[in-house]
This record gives C-alpha cells, sequence and structure tokens, in this order.
C-alpha cells in the first residue's frame, strides 16, 4: 500500500465514523426526547385526573388566583389547595398535612375561573372575579425538560376545563 492509499482510506474511514456519531447523537436525543415526553405527559395525566377529582368533589372555591385555588373540600375534610411556584416549576397539592407535588419542570401554569360552564353551542364563559359565583375552572400549563444539555420543550401545552358540582 501506497501513502496516497492510506490517506484516501483514513479519509474514507474518517467521514463513515463521523456520520455513525451523528446518526448516534441523533437518535440519543430521539430517544431521551420520547421518554421526556411519555414520562411529562404521565405527569400530566395524573394531575389533570387529581384536579378533576377534587374540583368535582368540592363543596366550594374559597379562594383564588391565577396561580393558587383553595377548595372546601367535601366529606368533612380539611381544606384542599393547589399551589403553582413559578421559582421551583411545581404545582403543589396540600391537604392538612399532606403535601404532594403533582407536576415539575412546569414552565408556566395558570388557573381561570368562570362564572358558569359552556352554553350549549355557543363560547358563552365569563371570568369571575370573587370565588362565590365559580361554577368552571380552566387549567394551562406547558411543562419542559433539558435533552442533552439543550432546553427542549418536550410536552405540549396541557389544557382542562372542569366544572364544579358544588356538593352539600
Amino acid at each position: 500500500m501506497t501513502l496516497v492509499e492510506v490517506m484516501v482510506a483514513t479519509g474514507i474511514g474518517t467521514m463513515i465514523l463521523a456520520a455513525a456519531g451523528s446518526l448516534m447523537v441523533y437518535n440519543a436525543r430521539s430517544l431521551a426526547a420520547l421518554s421526556n415526553y411519555a414520562d411529562l405527559d404521565r405527569y400530566s395525566r395524573g394531575a389533570v385526573d387529581k384536579l378533576s377529582q377534587d374540583i368535582r368533589q368540592a363543596t366550594e372555591l374559597v379562594g383564588f388566583t391565577s396561580t393558587e385555588l383553595q377548595f372546601n373540600s367535601s366529606r368533612g375534610r380539611s381544606n384542599i389547595t393547589y399551589t403553582y411556584y413559578p421559582d421551583r416549576r411545581t404545582l403543589v397539592r396540600l391537604q392538612g398535612y399532606n403535601r404532594e407535588t403533582l407536576l415539575q419542570e412546569c414552565d408556566s401554569l395558570t388557573f381561570t375561573v368562570y362564572g358558569r360552564n359552556n352554553v350549549s353551542n355557543t363560547w358563552d364563559q365569563f371570568v369571575v372575579t370573587n370565588a362565590t359565583g365559580a361554577k368552571l375552572i380552566k387549567l394551562n400549563w406547558t411543562c419542559s425538560r433539558t435533552i442533552l444539555g439543550q432546553a427542549v420543550n418536550t410536552e405540549s401545552v396541557q389544557t382542562a376545563k372542569i366544572v364544579m358540582r358544588k356538593q352539600d
């Protein structure tokens, strides 16, 4: 073999290794994105389920802001409070002394309270300013994680509208 042949073979080998390496990095990022999406989706579904259960079983909404909801719990249990902490990127459920983190890595979360649910075949909803008129609660959040050092949004916006039953 001559020096030229060795140099050509080394160049071709380097190009093949570089292509294989970039393909491996792409596959690793894709796999990480899929697993992050599935994990964040699992937490989001769990949070919506817990919120829906508590809102539907609550006797009344005691107070609210765009980042906090406080309910009177049914069946004589202590009040339930949901609080979003933007600095910690978490949604926390507090009932008595029980504290449960429902969402982590949550970039934004808002609660909007409406006076009544949708009227059939219309989009009529009325935002309320006090808790006594609450009938419908809209939840909206976005969660994300980093993948190999890059911040990537791996969870789409989650939105839910939950009607309060107002049990007595």
